[in-house]
Protein backbone atom coordinates (compact mmCIF):
# COMPACT_ATOMS: atom_id res chain seq x y z
CA UNK A 1 0.00 0.00 0.00
CA UNK A 2 1.17 3.32 -1.03
CA UNK A 3 1.95 6.25 1.32
CA UNK A 4 -0.65 8.10 -0.10
CA UNK A 5 -3.59 5.43 -0.23
CA UNK A 6 -2.10 4.72 3.57
CA UNK A 7 -3.25 7.88 5.12
CA UNK A 8 -5.86 9.10 2.42
CA UNK A 9 -8.76 8.71 5.48
CA UNK A 10 -6.86 11.18 7.59
CA UNK A 11 -5.28 13.35 4.51
CA UNK A 12 -9.21 13.63 3.83
CA UNK A 13 -10.59 14.39 7.41
CA UNK A 14 -7.92 17.02 8.28
CA UNK A 15 -7.95 19.20 4.55
CA UNK A 16 -11.52 18.60 5.08
CA UNK A 17 -11.45 20.38 8.66
CA UNK A 18 -8.90 22.95 7.37
CA UNK A 19 -11.26 24.23 4.63
CA UNK A 20 -14.10 24.01 6.79
CA UNK A 21 -12.71 26.24 9.44
CA UNK A 22 -10.94 28.29 7.74
CA UNK A 23 -13.52 29.55 5.36
CA UNK A 24 -16.14 29.96 8.34
CA UNK A 25 -13.31 32.03 9.96
CA UNK A 26 -13.06 34.37 6.67
CA UNK A 27 -17.39 33.93 6.79
CA UNK A 28 -16.82 36.96 9.39
CA UNK A 29 -14.49 39.15 7.39
CA UNK A 30 -16.19 38.38 4.23
CA UNK A 31 -14.72 40.10 1.24
CA UNK A 32 -18.25 40.66 -0.65
CA UNK A 33 -19.85 42.01 2.42
CA UNK A 34 -18.57 42.70 5.84
CA UNK A 35 -15.22 44.48 4.96
CA UNK A 36 -16.61 47.14 1.95
CA UNK A 37 -19.31 47.89 4.82
CA UNK A 38 -16.57 48.49 7.11
CA UNK A 39 -14.37 50.56 4.96
CA UNK A 40 -17.82 52.35 3.68
CA UNK A 41 -18.45 53.56 7.55
CA UNK A 42 -14.76 55.34 7.22
CA UNK A 43 -14.72 56.76 3.99
CA UNK A 44 -17.41 57.85 1.16
CA UNK A 45 -14.70 57.50 -1.37
CA UNK A 46 -15.67 54.45 -3.60
CA UNK A 47 -11.98 53.57 -4.97
CA UNK A 48 -10.69 53.42 -1.42
CA UNK A 49 -13.65 51.04 -0.98
CA UNK A 50 -13.22 48.95 -3.65
CA UNK A 51 -9.55 48.79 -2.03
CA UNK A 52 -10.80 46.61 0.52
CA UNK A 53 -11.74 43.39 -2.28
CA UNK A 54 -8.47 44.80 -4.61
CA UNK A 55 -5.63 44.32 -1.70
CA UNK A 56 -6.61 40.59 -0.74
CA UNK A 57 -7.06 39.23 -4.23
CA UNK A 58 -4.43 41.19 -5.49
CA UNK A 59 -1.51 39.90 -2.63
CA UNK A 60 -2.61 36.78 -2.53
CA UNK A 61 -2.61 35.61 -6.17
CA UNK A 62 0.09 38.39 -7.96
CA UNK A 63 3.25 36.72 -5.51
CA UNK A 64 2.41 32.98 -6.55
CA UNK A 65 4.75 32.75 -9.69
CA UNK A 66 7.38 33.72 -7.78
CA UNK A 67 6.60 31.64 -4.96
CA UNK A 68 5.87 28.34 -7.12
CA UNK A 69 9.62 28.36 -8.12
CA UNK A 70 11.05 27.65 -4.12
CA UNK A 71 7.88 25.58 -3.57
CA UNK A 72 8.86 23.25 -6.65
CA UNK A 73 12.22 23.07 -5.30
CA UNK A 74 11.51 21.69 -1.87
CA UNK A 75 10.72 17.62 -1.20
CA UNK A 76 7.87 19.13 1.71
CA UNK A 77 5.63 21.56 0.95
CA UNK A 78 3.99 21.45 4.48
CA UNK A 79 6.32 23.69 6.32
CA UNK A 80 5.83 26.23 3.61
CA UNK A 81 2.26 26.03 4.99
CA UNK A 82 2.85 26.28 8.49
CA UNK A 83 5.27 29.12 8.53
CA UNK A 84 2.64 31.86 6.72
CA UNK A 85 0.28 30.74 8.57
CA UNK A 86 1.65 31.20 11.71
CA UNK A 87 3.06 34.25 10.89
CA UNK A 88 -0.52 35.83 8.94
CA UNK A 89 -3.27 34.11 10.30
CA UNK A 90 -2.72 36.64 13.60
CA UNK A 91 -3.23 39.81 11.29
CA UNK A 92 -6.75 40.28 12.03
CA UNK A 93 -6.43 39.45 15.76
CA UNK A 94 -3.89 42.21 16.39
CA UNK A 95 -6.48 44.72 14.36
CA UNK A 96 -9.19 43.83 16.29
CA UNK A 97 -7.47 44.83 19.54
CA UNK A 98 -6.01 47.58 17.97
CA UNK A 99 -9.58 49.06 16.83
CA UNK A 100 -10.53 47.86 20.78
CA UNK A 101 -7.71 50.08 21.90
CA UNK A 102 -8.32 53.03 20.05
CA UNK A 103 -12.25 53.36 19.19
CA UNK A 104 -13.21 55.48 16.01
CA UNK A 105 -11.70 58.66 16.86
CA UNK A 106 -9.08 58.40 14.04
CA UNK A 107 -11.01 57.02 10.66
CA UNK A 108 -7.38 57.42 8.83
CA UNK A 109 -5.22 55.90 11.36
CA UNK A 110 -8.09 52.88 11.82
CA UNK A 111 -7.77 52.73 7.50
CA UNK A 112 -4.14 52.38 7.64
CA UNK A 113 -3.90 49.47 10.17
CA UNK A 114 -6.88 47.41 9.03
CA UNK A 115 -5.06 47.83 5.19
CA UNK A 116 -1.68 47.30 6.69
CA UNK A 117 -2.92 43.91 8.57
CA UNK A 118 -5.08 42.61 5.68
CA UNK A 119 -2.25 43.33 2.70
CA UNK A 120 0.00 41.01 5.12
CA UNK A 121 -2.54 38.32 5.92
CA UNK A 122 -3.42 37.75 2.68
CA UNK A 123 0.18 38.22 1.08
CA UNK A 124 1.08 35.39 3.19
CA UNK A 125 -1.49 33.21 2.93
CA UNK A 126 -1.41 33.72 -0.78
CA UNK A 127 2.47 32.07 -0.79
CA UNK A 128 1.09 29.46 1.08
CA UNK A 129 -1.12 28.09 -0.96
CA UNK A 130 1.05 26.84 -4.08
CA UNK A 131 2.13 24.54 -1.59
CA UNK A 132 -1.27 23.78 0.02
CA UNK A 133 -2.80 22.77 -3.62
CA UNK A 134 0.58 21.11 -4.56
CA UNK A 135 -0.22 18.69 -1.44
CA UNK A 136 -4.07 18.62 -2.27
CA UNK A 137 -3.36 17.31 -5.70
CA UNK A 138 -1.31 14.42 -3.79
CA UNK A 139 -3.27 13.38 -1.03
CA UNK A 140 -6.78 13.76 -2.59
CA UNK A 141 -6.48 11.57 -6.06
CA UNK A 142 -8.57 13.34 -9.08
CA UNK A 143 -11.34 10.77 -9.24
CA UNK A 144 -12.63 11.80 -5.09
CA UNK A 145 -11.65 15.17 -5.41
CA UNK A 146 -15.77 15.66 -6.27
CA UNK A 147 -16.57 14.18 -2.79
CA UNK A 148 -13.80 15.70 -1.12
CA UNK A 149 -15.08 19.76 -2.22
CA UNK A 150 -18.92 18.59 -1.69
CA UNK A 151 -18.06 17.89 1.76
CA UNK A 152 -16.08 20.51 2.82
CA UNK A 153 -18.17 23.20 1.26
CA UNK A 154 -21.14 21.47 2.16
CA UNK A 155 -19.80 21.52 5.92
CA UNK A 156 -18.87 25.07 5.62
CA UNK A 157 -22.43 26.02 4.34
CA UNK A 158 -23.91 25.00 7.42
CA UNK A 159 -21.12 26.41 9.61
CA UNK A 160 -21.36 29.63 7.69
CA UNK A 161 -24.76 30.13 7.99
CA UNK A 162 -24.26 30.19 11.65
CA UNK A 163 -21.86 32.75 11.14
CA UNK A 164 -23.52 34.63 8.89
CA UNK A 165 -26.53 34.72 11.78
CA UNK A 166 -23.64 36.31 14.10
CA UNK A 167 -22.62 38.75 11.43
CA UNK A 168 -26.14 39.80 11.78
CA UNK A 169 -26.72 39.90 15.26
CA UNK A 170 -23.20 41.86 15.82
CA UNK A 171 -23.88 44.43 13.09
CA UNK A 172 -27.35 45.01 13.96
CA UNK A 173 -28.88 47.34 15.93
CA UNK A 174 -28.52 45.28 19.14
CA UNK A 175 -24.87 45.03 18.78
CA UNK A 176 -22.06 46.69 19.55
CA UNK A 177 -21.26 50.26 18.55
CA UNK A 178 -18.84 50.85 16.02
CA UNK A 179 -15.91 50.36 15.78
CA UNK A 180 -16.18 47.33 18.36
CA UNK A 181 -18.61 45.09 16.22
CA UNK A 182 -16.52 45.16 13.80
CA UNK A 183 -13.57 44.52 16.06
CA UNK A 184 -15.17 41.37 17.61
CA UNK A 185 -15.48 39.53 14.00
CA UNK A 186 -11.94 40.62 12.94
CA UNK A 187 -11.30 39.14 16.69
CA UNK A 188 -13.35 35.76 16.19
CA UNK A 189 -11.93 35.38 12.14
CA UNK A 190 -8.16 35.25 13.39
CA UNK A 191 -9.38 32.81 16.11
CA UNK A 192 -11.01 30.19 13.66
CA UNK A 193 -8.11 30.81 11.48
CA UNK A 194 -5.88 29.50 13.70
CA UNK A 195 -7.85 26.52 14.78
CA UNK A 196 -7.94 25.83 11.25
CA UNK A 197 -4.00 25.55 10.38
CA UNK A 198 -3.79 23.42 13.84
CA UNK A 199 -6.10 20.67 11.69
CA UNK A 200 -4.09 20.88 8.58
CA UNK A 201 -0.93 20.51 11.23
CA UNK A 202 -2.00 16.86 11.33
CA UNK A 203 -1.89 16.20 7.50
CA UNK A 204 0.36 13.48 6.80
CA UNK A 205 2.23 14.41 3.67
CA UNK A 206 3.59 12.33 1.08
CA UNK A 207 7.76 11.93 -0.06
CA UNK A 208 7.42 13.69 -3.10
CA UNK A 209 10.31 13.72 -5.50
CA UNK A 210 11.37 17.45 -6.26
CA UNK A 211 13.49 19.48 -8.31
CA UNK A 212 16.97 19.09 -7.83
CA UNK A 213 17.31 22.36 -6.80
CA UNK A 214 15.52 26.36 -7.24
CA UNK A 215 15.66 27.17 -11.28
CA UNK A 216 17.65 30.55 -12.18
CA UNK A 217 15.09 33.57 -12.85
CA UNK A 218 16.43 33.66 -15.92
CA UNK A 219 15.48 30.23 -17.43
CA UNK A 220 12.23 29.79 -14.98
CA UNK A 221 10.61 33.32 -16.12
CA UNK A 222 10.83 31.96 -20.10
CA UNK A 223 9.64 28.28 -18.54
CA UNK A 224 6.88 30.65 -17.86
CA UNK A 225 5.67 32.23 -20.85
CA UNK A 226 6.63 28.87 -23.08
CA UNK A 227 4.16 26.63 -20.64
CA UNK A 228 0.76 29.51 -21.58
CA UNK A 229 1.72 29.45 -25.05
CA UNK A 230 2.40 25.66 -25.66
CA UNK A 231 -0.65 24.25 -23.44
CA UNK A 232 -3.98 25.02 -25.44
CA UNK A 233 -6.19 24.42 -22.81
CA UNK A 234 -4.38 25.71 -19.75
CA UNK A 235 -4.07 29.29 -22.10
CA UNK A 236 -8.22 28.91 -22.56
CA UNK A 237 -8.77 27.99 -18.77
CA UNK A 238 -6.88 31.47 -17.95
CA UNK A 239 -8.64 33.17 -20.80
CA UNK A 240 -12.00 32.20 -19.92
CA UNK A 241 -11.27 32.99 -16.00
CA UNK A 242 -9.70 36.45 -16.64
CA UNK A 243 -13.53 37.54 -18.46
CA UNK A 244 -14.71 36.02 -15.25
CA UNK A 245 -12.53 38.16 -13.56
CA UNK A 246 -14.51 41.19 -14.36
CA UNK A 247 -17.22 39.93 -11.94
CA UNK A 248 -15.12 41.94 -9.11
CA UNK A 249 -15.62 45.34 -10.62
CA UNK A 250 -19.51 44.77 -8.75
CA UNK A 251 -18.57 42.76 -6.00
CA UNK A 252 -17.50 45.24 -3.24
CA UNK A 253 -20.23 47.49 -4.59
CA UNK A 254 -23.73 45.40 -4.18
CA UNK A 255 -23.53 45.87 -0.63
CA UNK A 256 -22.89 49.86 -0.72
CA UNK A 257 -25.83 50.12 -2.91
CA UNK A 258 -27.89 47.89 -0.80
CA UNK A 259 -27.24 50.44 1.96
CA UNK A 260 -26.66 53.69 0.46
CA UNK A 261 -29.27 53.43 -2.36
CA UNK A 262 -32.05 50.48 -1.78
CA UNK A 263 -32.05 51.91 2.00
CA UNK A 264 -31.48 48.79 3.50
CA UNK A 265 -29.51 49.10 6.97
CA UNK A 266 -26.77 46.64 8.27
CA UNK A 267 -28.95 44.67 10.00
CA UNK A 268 -29.52 43.23 6.41
CA UNK A 269 -25.85 42.17 6.05
CA UNK A 270 -25.65 39.03 8.27
CA UNK A 271 -28.66 38.12 5.80
CA UNK A 272 -26.43 38.89 2.73
CA UNK A 273 -23.71 36.68 4.23
CA UNK A 274 -26.01 33.93 4.93
CA UNK A 275 -27.32 33.86 1.85
CA UNK A 276 -24.02 33.70 -0.07
CA UNK A 277 -23.53 30.52 1.74
CA UNK A 278 -26.17 29.18 1.14
CA UNK A 279 -25.80 30.03 -2.56
CA UNK A 280 -22.71 28.03 -1.89
CA UNK A 281 -24.09 25.30 -0.14
CA UNK A 282 -26.71 24.61 -3.11
CA UNK A 283 -23.69 25.19 -5.71
CA UNK A 284 -21.39 22.79 -4.12
CA UNK A 285 -23.73 19.39 -3.62
CA UNK A 286 -24.39 19.90 -7.50
CA UNK A 287 -20.88 20.72 -8.94
CA UNK A 288 -19.49 17.73 -6.60
CA UNK A 289 -21.62 15.60 -8.10
CA UNK A 290 -21.23 16.81 -11.76
CA UNK A 291 -17.63 17.03 -11.07
CA UNK A 292 -17.66 13.13 -10.33
CA UNK A 293 -20.12 12.46 -13.08
CA UNK A 294 -19.02 14.09 -16.21
CA UNK A 295 -15.54 16.57 -14.80
CA UNK A 296 -14.36 20.03 -14.66
CA UNK A 297 -15.32 21.42 -18.00
CA UNK A 298 -18.97 21.64 -17.23
CA UNK A 299 -18.65 22.78 -13.94
CA UNK A 300 -16.58 25.56 -15.06
CA UNK A 301 -19.65 26.64 -17.26
CA UNK A 302 -22.01 26.14 -14.50
CA UNK A 303 -19.40 28.65 -12.32
CA UNK A 304 -19.50 31.26 -14.99
CA UNK A 305 -23.00 31.28 -15.58
CA UNK A 306 -23.82 31.37 -12.10
CA UNK A 307 -21.98 34.50 -11.94
CA UNK A 308 -23.92 36.55 -14.85
CA UNK A 309 -26.96 36.32 -12.39
CA UNK A 310 -25.98 38.71 -10.13
CA UNK A 311 -25.24 41.74 -11.92
CA UNK A 312 -28.11 41.22 -13.86
CA UNK A 313 -30.92 40.56 -10.66
CA UNK A 314 -28.68 43.66 -9.29
CA UNK A 315 -29.86 45.77 -12.74
CA UNK A 316 -33.53 44.52 -12.46
CA UNK A 317 -33.74 46.21 -8.44
CA UNK A 318 -32.60 49.36 -9.38
CA UNK A 319 -34.87 49.60 -12.10
CA UNK A 320 -38.07 47.83 -10.54
CA UNK A 321 -39.57 48.85 -8.29
CA UNK A 322 -40.50 46.24 -5.56
CA UNK A 323 -42.53 46.68 -2.28
CA UNK A 324 -40.15 47.78 0.68
CA UNK A 325 -40.73 44.76 2.91
CA UNK A 326 -39.39 42.34 -0.01
CA UNK A 327 -36.60 44.38 -1.08
CA UNK A 328 -34.23 42.74 1.70
CA UNK A 329 -34.78 39.23 0.70
CA UNK A 330 -35.20 39.85 -2.98
CA UNK A 331 -31.70 41.50 -3.37
CA UNK A 332 -30.12 38.34 -1.14
CA UNK A 333 -30.42 36.91 -3.90
CA UNK A 334 -27.49 38.90 -5.04
CA UNK A 335 -25.70 37.28 -3.23
CA UNK A 336 -26.82 33.90 -3.39
CA UNK A 337 -25.80 33.89 -7.22
CA UNK A 338 -22.17 34.86 -5.73
CA UNK A 339 -22.29 32.34 -3.21
CA UNK A 340 -22.87 29.56 -6.32
CA UNK A 341 -20.51 31.26 -8.26
CA UNK A 342 -17.52 31.19 -5.77
CA UNK A 343 -18.28 27.66 -5.08
CA UNK A 344 -17.20 26.74 -8.28
CA UNK A 345 -13.52 28.45 -9.12
CA UNK A 346 -12.08 25.61 -6.90
CA UNK A 347 -14.14 22.06 -8.44
CA UNK A 348 -13.95 24.12 -11.86
CA UNK A 349 -11.27 25.97 -12.60
CA UNK A 350 -8.75 25.13 -10.28
CA UNK A 351 -9.38 21.11 -10.34
CA UNK A 352 -9.10 22.00 -14.59
CA UNK A 353 -5.48 23.63 -13.49
CA UNK A 354 -5.39 20.37 -11.49
CA UNK A 355 -6.05 17.73 -14.08
CA UNK A 356 -4.04 19.15 -17.19
CA UNK A 357 -0.55 20.33 -15.11
CA UNK A 358 2.15 17.19 -15.45
CA UNK A 359 3.11 16.38 -12.07
CA UNK A 360 6.54 17.95 -12.14
CA UNK A 361 4.99 21.29 -13.18
CA UNK A 362 2.18 21.36 -10.72
CA UNK A 363 3.69 24.18 -8.74
CA UNK A 364 4.12 26.24 -11.76
CA UNK A 365 1.06 25.69 -13.26
CA UNK A 366 -0.60 26.87 -10.00
CA UNK A 367 1.64 29.99 -9.30
CA UNK A 368 1.34 30.91 -13.03
CA UNK A 369 -2.60 30.47 -13.10
CA UNK A 370 -3.24 32.44 -10.61
CA UNK A 371 -0.71 35.59 -10.59
CA UNK A 372 -2.39 35.88 -14.43
CA UNK A 373 -5.64 35.62 -12.61
CA UNK A 374 -4.55 38.21 -10.49
CA UNK A 375 -3.68 40.67 -12.78
CA UNK A 376 -7.45 41.05 -13.51
CA UNK A 377 -8.98 40.18 -9.81
CA UNK A 378 -6.34 42.99 -8.82
CA UNK A 379 -7.48 45.76 -10.63
CA UNK A 380 -11.31 44.91 -10.84
CA UNK A 381 -12.78 46.38 -7.41
CA UNK A 382 -10.44 49.63 -7.99
CA UNK A 383 -11.82 50.01 -11.65
CA UNK A 384 -15.35 49.44 -10.44
CA UNK A 385 -14.98 52.13 -7.86
CA UNK A 386 -13.45 54.80 -10.08
CA UNK A 387 -16.50 53.57 -12.83
CA UNK A 388 -19.06 53.64 -10.21
CA UNK A 389 -17.38 57.31 -9.37
CA UNK A 390 -17.57 58.44 -12.57
CA UNK A 391 -20.51 57.14 -13.92
CA UNK A 392 -23.99 55.02 -11.86
CA UNK A 393 -24.47 51.50 -10.55
CA UNK A 394 -25.95 50.92 -13.77
CA UNK A 395 -23.30 51.09 -15.61
CA UNK A 396 -21.26 49.05 -13.15
CA UNK A 397 -23.75 46.51 -13.26
CA UNK A 398 -23.92 46.71 -16.93
CA UNK A 399 -20.00 46.22 -17.95
CA UNK A 400 -20.17 43.56 -15.52
CA UNK A 401 -22.57 41.58 -17.03
CA UNK A 402 -21.09 42.00 -21.05
CA UNK A 403 -17.77 40.68 -19.38
CA UNK A 404 -19.00 37.43 -17.84
CA UNK A 405 -21.15 36.85 -21.08
CA UNK A 406 -17.99 36.90 -23.50
CA UNK A 407 -16.45 34.18 -20.65
CA UNK A 408 -19.48 32.44 -20.33
CA UNK A 409 -19.49 31.81 -24.75
CA UNK A 410 -15.57 31.17 -24.66
CA UNK A 411 -15.76 28.17 -21.65
CA UNK A 412 -17.57 26.19 -24.66
CA UNK A 413 -14.02 26.02 -25.78
CA UNK A 414 -12.63 24.24 -23.36
CA UNK A 415 -12.22 20.53 -23.17
CA UNK A 416 -12.66 17.90 -20.40
CA UNK A 417 -9.16 17.07 -19.63
CA UNK A 418 -10.57 13.06 -18.45
CA UNK A 419 -11.44 12.66 -22.17
CA UNK A 420 -7.47 13.68 -23.23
Amino acid sequence: MSEEQQYYRRNFLCYVADWVIFVAGMTFVSQTTVLPSFVDQLTDFAPLIGLASTIPNGVWLLPQILAANYVASSARKKPWVMGMGLAGRPMYLLVGLFMFAVGSSYPPLLLSVFFLAETSFSTLDGLSSVAWFDILSRVIPPGKRGRFYTSAQVTTGVLSLGAGAIVSRVLGPSGPEFPYNYALLFCASSSLLLLALACFSLVKEPAHEAQSQRQPWRTYLPKMGRLFREDRQFRLINVVRLLMAVAGLSIPFYVVHATNVLGLGGQYIGLFVSAQVLGGLIASMAMGYLNEKSGSRIVTQLTVALGLVSPLLALAVHWIPIQAALTPYVYSLVFLFIGGNYAGYMQGFMNLVLDIAPPQDRPAYIGLYNTLGGTVVTAAPLVGGWILQATSYPILFSVTAAGIIASLLLSFTLREPRHR
